[in-house]
Order: C-alpha cells, then structure tokens, then sequence
C-alpha cells in the first residue's frame, strides 16, 4: 500500500512540537509540502522533517503538491476558513482544535465536508489518549453499569483572554468540554457561571438523564495543569482520572489501577500518552483504507462540542438555563 503523501499549512510552536515529529513514527506517510507564511519557518520544518515542496500559498500548494490529505495546524478562525478549500479540493482534512471560534463556523465546515463527501477532522486529543480511551471502555462494561455522574476540575497558571478568539475556555477547557459528551453522551442543556474569564462552574444534563458538573479555573500557583475527571456508575461503581495521569476503577470497594501514565516519558510513548500521535495515526489510516470508524473526532461531532461551548458562554453571560438544538 502506498504511503499517504501529506502537505501541512503551519509551522509554529505547536505543529513543530506535536504534529511534526508524530510523522516520524508513522510510516504510513510522507510529508510532502509544507506550507507557512513565514517562508523561513516552512524551509526549516521542511528540511528538518524531511519534505520536499516548500509554499507560503496554500492555494499554490494544492495546486502543484501531489497531495493525498492536508493537516492545518495554525489559528480556529483560520481552520473554519481553509478548512472548506481543501474539502472542496477533494483531499481530506484534519485541523488542529478547535474547528472554528464557534459553532456556526463548525457547522459551516462541516455542511462543507458532507456536501463534498470528504473526511475533515478535529484534533480533539483527548478521544485519543489511553487514559480516557480505556475509561470509555470500561464504561461500557456490565460491571459499570450506566452512567451517573460526571465530574471534571482542570486548572492552569493564569491565562491572558487578550482577545475574543483566544479565550480560556474556548483555548484551554475546550478539550474537556468535548470530552464530556463523547464520555457521556449528548448534551441537553447547561448552566453556567463566571464571575471573571478564567473562573467557570458549568452544570450539564445529558440526554442519558445523567449529570454534570465541571469546575474550571486559571489560578494555579504551578505550571503543571490539574486535571481530575470521575464518573459515578450503577451502585458504587466509580471510574477516575488523577492529575492527568492514572486511571482507577472502583468496584465492590476495590480499587483496581486501569493505566499509569510514567510522568518521564518523552518521544513516542509520550506522543501517545498526550494523544497526538494516536489521532494522527487515525487521521492517516482513514485516508488510506478509507474505513472512518477509526476517526472519533469528525467535523460533525466536533460542531456539537462547539455548540456547547457556545450554550456556556450564553448561559454564563443570561445567568439562565440553555437547551442546545442540534442542526446535525
């Protein structure tokens, strides 16, 4: 089978960091083009993760590049925009997160990617991490029983909202937000609060009949964020994430350690742990067996975690309740 001729538009701090070097352990594909307005920065990824074609036009890049699929990896408004001009390209595409600044630019792409018929996917890289990956499936177990409870805490240093499309929840709690629904289930409604933009207390209902409660705050004296996330099952089931790094099972008053997270480790078993490689990987294995199922995180299922974040932002700002209505 041939390998995934990929062209990626950006080459900041995270694309370099992240996307780039998880190409390395994927032997499935070849980094084709990259494409930056920063034609310096383009050249130095290019020749350092072994591309050929370097652009700073992303249109010339789909024009001469040889392409199987893109990646872009640069700003959400930006995803919404360029996003769709790939689509309409006939490549598939995976952007990094979120998909748009809000849900009607989510929307927007994804009535795009099912008019064209092509994949477009969300760095939603929590789908994709081991610790919460095996929480679902334990969570589908007759031992857990259904669902319950969810309760998410993440917390950071403090965070500068100096623009609107760069916010803390949108930027830094967007991960768990799309979280909670692919753990539980659909989102019904919300209730927020937040006296400042880096304090959030968000209640949720899911169409399960379970609850929700999710506290997010950027007033950690540390760098290291904090993040804890437990749901309570049938009885005294309860499954629970630590400080990002061990899951735990409890059931019948013992305790049984599902994954362990080694805080030292680096390269590809890092990659995987934090879930950039493992999406990436499903990002290429869809491109070139044409099987989707292995894609958690597509353009639609993304708008919907957009649209709750929107109905928090809405609620925290009315002080009222907020049901969601879904357009897909």
């Amino acid at each position: 089978m041939e390998k995934v001729k990929l062209g990626i538009i950006g080459a900041g701090g995270l694309s370099t960091k992240k996307i780039y070097p998880s190409l390395l352990y994927i032997p499935e594909v070849k980094l084709e083009a990259v494409c930056d307005l920063d034609e310096n920065k383009a050249k130095r990824n290019a020749e350092k993760f072994g591309a050929n074609l370097v652009f700073t036009r992303m249109e010339q890049m789909l024009d001469e590049a040889e392409l199987d699929a893109v990646i872009i990896c640069i700003g959400p408004e930006q995803h919404a925009q360029l996003a769709p001009i790939v689509l309409k390209a006939r490549l598939p595409v995976y952007t990094e997160k979120p998909p748009a600044v809000d849900a009607a630019g989510a929307l927007a792409v994804a009535r795009v990617a099912k008019d064209t018929g092509q994949l477009c996917m969300t760095a939603f890289k929590k789908r994709y991490t081991p610790l919460y990956v095996r929480m679902k499936e334990q969570m589908g177990t007759d031992r857990f029983g259904k669902p319950a409870m969810l309760v998410m805490q993440r917390s950071f240093s403090r965070y500068n909202n100096s623009s609107p499309r760069s916010t803390f929840l949108l930027d830094f709690c967007i991960h768990l937000i799309d979280l909670a629904p692919w753990l539980m289930g659909k989102v019904t409604a919300v209730h927020a609060l937040s006296p400042e933009p880096n304090t959030w207390a968000i209640q949720m209902v899911f169409e399960s009949g379970a609850a929700g409660s999710l506290a997010f705050c950027a007033h950690t004296s540390g760098v290291y964020p904090d993040e804890q996330v437990t749901i309570y099952g049938e009885d005294d089931a309860m499954l629970f994430v630590r400080d990002g790094h061990s899951l735990t099972f409890v059931h019948d008053r013992v305790y049984h350690t599902l994954h362990q997270i080694n805080l030292t480790t680096a390269g590809q078993e890092g990659l995987v742990e934090s879930g950039f490689l493992s999406e990436i990987q499903a990002f290429i294995k869809a491109v070139q067996t044409a099987d989707r199922s292995v894609v958690q995180s597509d353009i639609a299922s993304s708008y919907r975690s957009m649209l709750a974040h929107d109905s928090i932002v809405q609620s925290a700002r009315t002080g009222q309740w907020v049901e969601l209505k879904y357009e897909i």
